[in-house]
C-alpha cells in the first residue's frame, strides 16, 4: 500500500507539472476565442513592424452542427497568437471568406436554428471577428446552391459575388491566403 501511494503521489505531480506546461491561453484580442499555446522560444516569428494582409479560405466544416468551426476559430487564433507576440492588433488586416460546406456558419441565428434545430455555434465568433475588423464574406455560388437568399446571412458577413472573386481580389491586392481545409 506504502509503495501504491508513492507511485500515486509521483503520477500525479508528473502529470501535474506537464498539464500546467501544456495549457492553452486566450488574449489580447479575444478572450473568448482563439486558445493558443504560449511559445516562449520560437525561432521564426512574424516582423512585430509589419502589416500583414491575410485571407483566410474556409470551406469546410465539422459534420455536427452544434459544434464551432475550427477553421473559423482558427482567424482568432492567428490574431491572438501574433498579438501574444507583439505584433499589433492594427497590423493585422485579416478577411475571411466561406463557402461550399461552410456556407451554412454565415446564417444569422434564426435561419440556423430553424435549419439545424440548435444554436448557431460560430454566432458569437462572427461577431467578435467582425468586431475586430475582419472582414467576413461568404460565396453568392455557395448559398444559392444551398437554397439560401441574402437575407439569411449573419449581419457580420457580406456577400461576394463568389469565394474565387474575393480571393482574386484580395490576393491581387498583396494579401496572402491561407487555406487548411
Amino acid at each position: 500500500m506504502k509503495y501504491f501511494l508513492l507511485y500515486f503521489v509521483l503520477i500525479t505531480c508528473i502529470s501535474s507539472g506537464y498539464s500546467q506546461k501544456h495549457k492553452t491561453i486566450s488574449g489580447p484580442v479575444f478572450q473568448e476565442f482563439g486558445y493558443v499555446f504560449p511559445i516562449e522560444d520560437a525561432d521564426l516569428l512574424l516582423d512585430k513592424d509589419k502589416k500583414y494582409k491575410v485571407i483566410f479560405d474556409v470551406y469546410s466544416d465539422e459534420k455536427k452542427s452544434s459544434q464551432m468551426n475550427p477553421l473559423i476559430n482558427t482567424v482568432a487564433r492567428f490574431m491572438n497568437m501574433h498579438a501574444q507576440n507583439g505584433v499589433k492588433e492594427d497590423n493585422m488586416d485579416i478577411v475571411l471568406v466561406l463557402h461550399g460546406v461552410a456556407t451554412k456558419n454565415a446564417l444569422n441565428e434564426a435561419v440556423f436554428k430553424k435549419e439545424f434545430k440548435n444554436e448557431h455555434p460560430n454566432y458569437k465568433l462572427l461577431a467578435a471577428l467582425a468586431a475586430k475588423k475582419v472582414k467576413i464574406y461568404v460565396c453568392a455560388q455557395s448559398l444559392q446552391s444551398k437554397g439560401y437568399d441574402a437575407s439569411d446571412i449573419s449581419e457580420h458577413v457580406g456577400i461576394s459575388l463568389s469565394a474565387l472573386t474575393a480571393l482574386v481580389k484580395y490576393q491581387s491586392e498583396g494579401y496572402q491566403i491561407i487555406n487548411f481545409n
